[in-house]
């Protein structure tokens, strides 16, 4: 028999927050760049593009579209076909390999200005010229971000029922106050596991444990809500039961409720 639920994990990008990086597909072929160059070239994944050859297009509303027909197309959450962000999940053969910038980043070994360079001198050999970077800030400025507002309503519900919360990112030590600024992070959440400040990321399976040890529950006791699937199979192999999170709030969270019904909690 499954052991009660002590606490619930969350993810931000793509759970509590929108999904990131909408738009990216028309950026490019606005900037004359190569289909799914700007992911490579920020986030070193060419895994989250294939063309429309390869599976069926998605329906706009879910995946972003190509510039043009028999173009390259993005599919799942952002391009992604493992589900969620592009900054989220692995690539890597190991879970905790951080094999490039961007992962070097979010977990603390290099600052945003190191990382810069990087993306600067990388971008003529991936793009094929340099980096229109005023052009790509505005995108970034531009780029909509939404939060997922019966996600945050459900998070308090569950803390007020006495359930133990916690919030587990990969993110930037630099843009903390931002992403801190858009949703009552500290109201809501008594542990937050920030990869920038703990030097290790997800899929990496030392981070779920981390954060379990940090609520103080046995990782069987947890579950865990992630829009990435890499992430949703790491925490399922150390033992959390894990939510898969897609484009909208509703489903999921109803899949929550029913491992909450199913299981107890901790605080029934």
């Amino acid at each position: 028999m499954d052991a009660p639920v002590e606490a619930v994990i969350w993810d931000y990008g793509g759970v509590i927050s929108s999904p990131l990086f909408r738009g990216i597909g028309r950026f490019e072929a606005d900037m004359g760049y190569p289909p799914g160059s700007i992911l490579e070239l920020i986030f070193g994944e060419t895994a989250y593009i294939r063309s429309p050859s390869q599976a069926p297009a998605p329906a706009p509303a879910v995946g972003e579209a190509a510039a043009s027909a028999g173009e390259t197309a993005y599919i799942g959450a952002e391009g992604n076909p493992r589900g969620g962000d592009p900054i989220d999940g692995a690539v890597p053969e190991s879970a905790s390999a951080v094999t490039h910038d961007w992962h070097r980043l979010e977990t603390g070994e290099i600052g945003f200005e190191e990382y810069m360079g990087g993306v600067m001198e990388r971008a003529p050999q991936v793009l094929g010229r340099p980096i229109d970077l005023d052009a790509y800030q505005q995108f970034t400025r531009d780029m909509p971000l939404g939060i997922h507002w019966p996600v945050v309503h459900r998070i308090r519900r569950l803390r007020g029922d006495g359930l133990k919360v916690a919030l587990l990112t990969n993110n930037v030590k630099e843009f903390g106050s931002a992403w801190r600024s858009t949703f009552p992070v500290d109201e809501l959440f008594e542990i937050v596991v920030d990869s920038s400040e703990v030097g290790m990321r997800k899929p990496d399976p030392r981070i779920y444990r981390l954060t379990c040890e940090r609520l103080g529950v046995a990782p069987a006791a947890s579950v865990f809500v992630d829009d990435n699937r890499d992430n949703v199979e790491a925490a399922r192999a150390v033992g959390i039961e894990a939510v898969h999170f897609g484009d909208e709030p509703l489903g999921p969270l109803s899949e929550l409720d029913a491992i909450l019904e199913r299981r107890g909690t901790s605080a029934a």
